[in-house]
């Protein structure tokens, strides 16, 4: 299958030792952060550094893109005037803060002339009131992420299971019915992988995607818990199988109604598998 996008992996665009480190660790995505990772005062040689790391980039199974600044800022506007000179065509472009349908045609816009695809972070109340607009906005909109620390502060709450709970359902449904990918927000404990595979899974219960990791040992735990196991990769297969040789008709198999909901599901699982199965 085409990349399947399971973990988006954070990386300072002030520390360029970083960067071919990130892509090593065959993360889906990787992104280069101009935005919250870099302190105001190394801003300019940030973009410098990424740019010639972009510049100079092989040829690589990790989709490589950046984060700028917010285009509410002068910082973030400088970031995309930059980029749109550049030449350079990364993957995707991340645009942290959307608020406005405005914001995200002004970057497609100014990056007309590139072969690239746009995720908007949602993390605040407005943004999240407006995330159906924001999912339809643009042609290019790849994905929708779910920013949820910054939301938190400004819904005025506590960082929590419970707290991220109601906004996550929303952002995952919107963008379900648009069509577009959902993001989650990084685990930020780094040491915690049962925390973090356990989050993973809840997460993917309720539709998102895809999460982000803010460090590399978190990219495997995350990538393998989008994969089917062996006996769902086989079963899913059978599903199929079953509902080929039936025409379509809904079925009973192993004593359970399968149906062109089940078969869907089913076909995402054999994708995924054909990149592996997990263990448990």
């Amino acid at each position: 299958m085409n990349n399947p996008r399971r973990c988006l992996l954070f990386v300072p665009g002030s520390r360029p030792e970083r960067y071919a480190k990130a892509v090593a660790t065959g993360a889906d995505q990787v992104c280069i952060d101009l935005e919250d990772a870099v302190a105001p005062g190394d801003k300019e040689s940030a973009r410098a550094s990424l740019f010639a790391f972009l510049a100079e980039l092989p040829q690589t199974r990790s989709e490589i893109g950046l984060r700028i600044n917010p285009l509410s800022t002068e910082l973030g506007q400088a970031d995309l005037k930059a980029l749109a000179a550049s030449g350079l065509k990364p993957a995707f472009v991340m645009l942290p803060k959307v608020e406005t349908v405005a914001e995200l045609q002004q970057a497609d816009a100014a990056l007309a002339a590139i072969d690239t695809a746009f995720i908007a972070q949602i993390e605040t109340p407005k943004g999240l009131l407006d995330a159906r607009a924001l999912a339809t906005a643009i042609p290019r909109l790849q994905a929708l992420m779910f920013g949820g620390f910054d939301y938190i502060v400004a819904l005025r709450g506590r960082a929590s299971w419970e707290s991220f709970f109601h906004p996550r359902v929303q952002l995952a449904t919107i963008a379900a019915e648009a069509g577009v990918a959902c993001m989650d927000v990084p685990y930020l404990d780094i040491k915690d992988e049962a925390g973090l595979v356990s989050e993973t899974d809840r997460v993917i219960d309720l539709g998102f995607t895809s999460k982000a990791a803010i460090h590399p040992a978190q990219v495997d735990p995350i990538q393998a818990r989008y994969l089917p196991t062996a006996a769902e990769f086989d079963r899913a297969q059978r599903v199929v199988a079953a509902l080929a040789a039936s025409g379509g008709e809904a079925i009973q198999l192993d004593g359970k109604l399968v149906d062109r909901p089940i078969e869907i599901a089913a076909e995402r699982a054999i994708a995924l598998g054909a990149l592996g199965v997990r263990a448990g």
